[in-house]
Order: C-alpha cells, then sequence, then structure tokens
C-alpha cells in the first residue's frame, strides 16, 4: 500500500503534467529592440490585414486573443512580416479554477495576411496594459488616420502618460518608410 508521502508526491508530478499540458504550443521570440528594426528596407509588406481593418473581429475570431488587445506591432520574423498581438488573458489553476490575475497575458505571432497563429505563449502585461479602461484598440486605430496605401499602423502600445492608460502609435509612411509617433486616449 502507498505510503501518504508517496500519494502526495504522485498528485503534485500529475498536477504539473496536468498544469504543463497546454505547454507544446512554439514559443514567441522575443520582439525587436525597436519598432522597425530588422524591416526589410519597407513597412509594407506585398499584402497586408491592416490593424484597423482586423481588430474588430479578431478576439471573437482567434486563438491568438486572450481578451482584449493591449498591443499590437508589426515584425520581421523569419523572412516574413508577422503581427505580434499582446491581450489580456484569463489565468486558470491547477484545478481549473479562475484566478484574478491582471498581469497575466497573451502574445502571440501571427500572419500578416491570414492572421493565422505563428506561435503563442503567456505573457506579463505592463502597468498600462493591465488597465483596460479608455478606447479600444479598434476605436483607437479607426482614429489613428491609417488608410490604404498610408499611413499604416506599425505599433499599438499601451503606456501610461502623467498617471493614465494611453495609447502610443507609430505609423509609417508607406512611400518613404518614415516612422511617426502620436498618442491617442
Amino acid at each position: 500500500m502507498p505510503t501518504p508521502l508517496r500519494l502526495r508526491a504522485s498528485a503534485l508530478v500529475l498536477a504539473g503534467v496536468l498544469a504543463c499540458a497546454g505547454c507544446s504550443a512554439a514559443s514567441v521570440p522575443s520582439p525587436p529592440a525597436a519598432v522597425g528594426d530588422d524591416f526589410p528596407g519597407t513597412c509594407l509588406p506585398a499584402e497586408v490585414s491592416w490593424p484597423s481593418d482586423f481588430l474588430e473581429s479578431l478576439p471573437g475570431e482567434s486563438e491568438a486573443i486572450g481578451g482584449t488587445i493591449v498591443g499590437l506591432r508589426l515584425e520581421w520574423v523569419d523572412d516574413d512580416f508577422a503581427w505580434r498581438l499582446r491581450s489580456a488573458d484569463t489565468r486558470e489553476d491547477g484545478f481549473g479554477e479562475r484566478v484574478d490575475d491582471p498581469s497575466f497575458g497573451r502574445e502571440s505571432l501571427v500572419d500578416v495576411r491570414t492572421l493565422e497563429v505563428l506561435s503563442t505563449g503567456e505573457t506579463e502585461l505592463t502597468e498600462a496594459e493591465q488597465q483596460l479602461n479608455g478606447s479600444s484598440a479598434y476605436s483607437v486605430a479607426q482614429l489613428s488616420g491609417e488608410e490604404y496605401p498610408s499611413p499604416l499602423i506599425v505599433e499599438m502600445a499601451r503606456v501610461m502618460d502623467d498617471g493614465s492608460p494611453v495609447w502610443q502609435l507609430t505609423m509609417c509612411d508607406t512611400a518613404t518608410n518614415e516612422l511617426t509617433v502620436t498618442t491617442l486616449n
């Protein structure tokens, strides 16, 4: 008959295995140091889903998003463009119970054309990303002035400004590849 200590050890091993059942997804590589680093001479992929077109529907249709979108960045990854998406997510304990953790988020890389998930993983949200009050990513994209063929949003980041979360947008002039930064609430 197994000892109580052996039963507890077995239960802990089983809990660890069950908690890591979703750990097999491809990990998300670290982002470049700055927006536009490693772009192959242009900020406009041959085919691209524009943020102002896909941000409204993506949260309900893609596994890339856990909840509210709190960040987006265009990156050059493995010789192709990808969108890095950051979102709030729900953490669960080993028993499947929801754990209140506002810093818990999901980060995913998705194909710029199809929005197919390339990799996804857990991430820790910044102070600004944890504050979900204010304008949504979609409404800010609509207000940004993004319009085909230029300018293109290449980053949307939640940042703190004078104690309040705001959206910092980096726009790219697709004709000159010049980046400009603006802040919207």
